[in-house]
């Protein structure tokens, strides 16, 4: 029987421990079962899009999905729908309050139309209209990752996306999580690459590095950021001092915040240099792909200039780092 087990807290903080205790593609049955903590759930975006992600695969492949430890701490979950994607029945009667949410709620993206609905409504959903540079670094960073899956995952569902602004406590971050069940990162590379087939770590450090993958012609946008879109949101979380992780098959990556605010920050190429980073490998996989990018908005005065400013340091030329100051 698949089974997630949800402890108390997921965050990119203690990631690890939740994906490592995990093997939620093993077993056969009628039923799927989602084990929240039977008194306290604290679930940031990354778990969310997970979580829906798997419900959707469940579904599809003919699992009944069924949650276990339901009650008021899991509120938050329902609030963000997450429930309505696993097709279970929850009904904590959460009044609205549409002023007190800076969220964006778990998400299906399945197409090019949906995909242009969910970021028409982040500045609106996630209270941005102040902060023009962070709503399009934050709009830039969504569209690149959905994208990626729809032209790369070979998921019929989609992708799962899910965010959150917080900004109660400074620095004001937003934390955005995309995440699919399909065919990941090794599997669509090594057509290309056969070496991503021996090793999903290799794999992923593929992926990350600027040119090796492509955009689809015809698809979602253009080919001008082809193969530089995970490389440009890596580059634009540790700029502004968050976390980047990306998960796929048996091997997951995390570039951890940056220390403190310096003004000049090494870009590596390849990300396995990145020398504040973690790379995890699992006994069991990920059957698909999840990428969580956090950002400092507060870090960000012009948005255009800033992506520029990441696009040069993408070289025709063999290289492994360049310097960038952010400002």
């Amino acid at each position: 029987m698949p089974k997630l087990v949800v402890p108390n807290s997921v965050t990119l903080h203690n990631a690890r421990a939740f994906l490592a205790s995990n093997r939620p593609f093993a077993g056969r049955g009628k039923t799927a079962t989602l084990q929240l903590h039977p008194r306290w759930a604290h679930l940031d975006p990354m778990a969310l899009s997970m979580i829906a992600a798997w419900g959707a695969w469940c579904r599809r492949s003919g699992f009944r999905v069924t949650v276990q430890n339901l009650g008021r701490h899991a509120h938050y979950a329902a609030r963000m729908k997450l429930f309505q994607h696993l097709g279970v029945d929850f009904d904590p009667h959460i009044a609205a309050r549409e002023e007190a949410g800076r969220f964006l709620p778990v998400t299906q993206v399945a197409n090019r139309s949906a995909l242009t609905g969910v970021i028409g409504d982040i500045s609106a959903l996630l209270h941005m209209d102040s902060e023009p540079d962070g709503l399009a670094a934050v709009q830039y960073c969504v569209s690149e990752l959905i994208r990626n899956v729809l032209e790369h995952s070979g998921s019929p569902d989609g992708a799962f996306v899910c965010a959150h602004r917080y900004t109660k406590k400074k620095p004001h971050r937003v934390t955005i999580a995309v995440a699919d069940c399909g065919q990941g990162v090794a599997a669509h590379l090594g057509r290309a690459h056969p070496e991503a087939l021996a090793d999903d770590a290799i794999a992923l450090g593929l992926a990350m590095r600027p040119g090796v993958t492509g955009a689809v012609p015809g698809l979602y946008g253009t080919t001008d950021n082809a193969g530089a879109g995970l490389f440009i949101t890596r580059s634009i979380a540790k700029g502004t001092g968050g976390y980047f992780l990306f998960y796929s098959g048996h091997a997951a990556y995390r570039l951890r915040r940056t220390k403190s605010a310096a003004k000049q920050i090494v870009l590596y190429l390849d990300a396995l240099d990145e020398p504040r980073r973690d790379l995890w490998r699992f006994e069991a996989p990920w059957e698909g792909t999840v990428v969580v990018v956090e950002i400092r908005t507060d870090r960000i005065a012009d948005f255009q200039g800033f992506f520029q400013w990441i696009r040069k340091q993408m070289p025709t030329r063999a290289s492994t780092t360049r310097r960038i100051k952010f400002t």
